[in-house]
């Protein structure tokens, strides 16, 4: 399985689709927000002097169903 589509980041973003090994197709889209170091959140060792700090990304996938568009081509019903 792979996944086709924009990156940014490193990380998938907008619209794309992944593409599994039987030939099926799932299209949606990612939506990237970055996170923010919560009060709770342990702190990571201190990094060097004049090291840059890379943002972490939380990665939400939106599926575009289209259920009735995919029941027509396999039920082969006329509208």
């Amino acid at each position: 399985m792979y996944y086709v589509g924009g990156f940014e980041n490193n990380k998938p973003k907008g619209e794309g689709q992944w593409v599994f090994k039987n030939g099926n197709v799932l299209e949606g889209e990612y939506e990237q927000k970055e996170k923010a170091a919560a009060e709770d959140e342990e702190p990571v060792e201190e990094e060097e002097e004049g090291a840059i700090k890379k943002p972490k990304f939380q990665l939400e996938w939106h599926s575009n169903t289209n259920i009735s568009e995919a029941a027509h081509k396999v039920n082969s019903v006329e509208q």
